[in-house]
């Protein structure tokens, strides 16, 4: 009877311990996510902890929209008479992104924002930039980026 009280206990234990890694596991995101405008490109980035300590790697999906206004401009500063150009662009993209110590910095980068083409001369200026873009890790959002 001893015996197998033991036997009980000590499984009972062992499997505790074996779900314990499942268990920590509880993503979530540390400190301040950024998202940035550099030239024609988006750039969101967060640091995403609690992902546990037992796997090497993670899938992160990037999923929403951008809302860009672009117009040419002439080297002097000056507008052309000619419209802005609205456009929107849809995003839906997935990356592996390495995990230590149960962490990952996950980034990523929509570019370009415009395909606005500008005669020779001219350059391409974003008047303006909204984005409503989630970052999902196993269908979960973690976090939502807007402006």
């Amino acid at each position: 009877m001893k015996y197998s009280f033991k036997l009980s206990v000590l499984t009972l234990a062992l499997a505790g311990l074996m779900a314990a890694p499942a268990l920590a596991a509880n993503p979530h995101i540390v400190g301040s996510p950024s998202a940035t405008v550099s030239g024609n490109t988006l750039t969101v980035s967060a640091s995403v902890a609690g992902l546990g300590n037992t796997t090497e790697s993670a899938d992160f999906s990037l999923v929403g929209e951008v809302n860009v206004s672009s117009r040419c401009y002439t080297r002097s500063g000056n507008t052309p008479q000619a419209a802005n150009k609205q456009e929107t662009i849809t995003v839906n993209t997935t990356e592996t992104f390495p995990v230590r110590n149960g962490r990952a910095n996950p980034t990523f980068s929509v570019t370009p924002l415009s395909t606005l083409q500008c005669p020779p001369g001219q350059r391409v200026v974003i008047e303006s930039i909204t984005y409503d873009l989630d970052l999902v890790y196993e269908g979960e959002t973690l976090y939502t980026f807007t402006s």
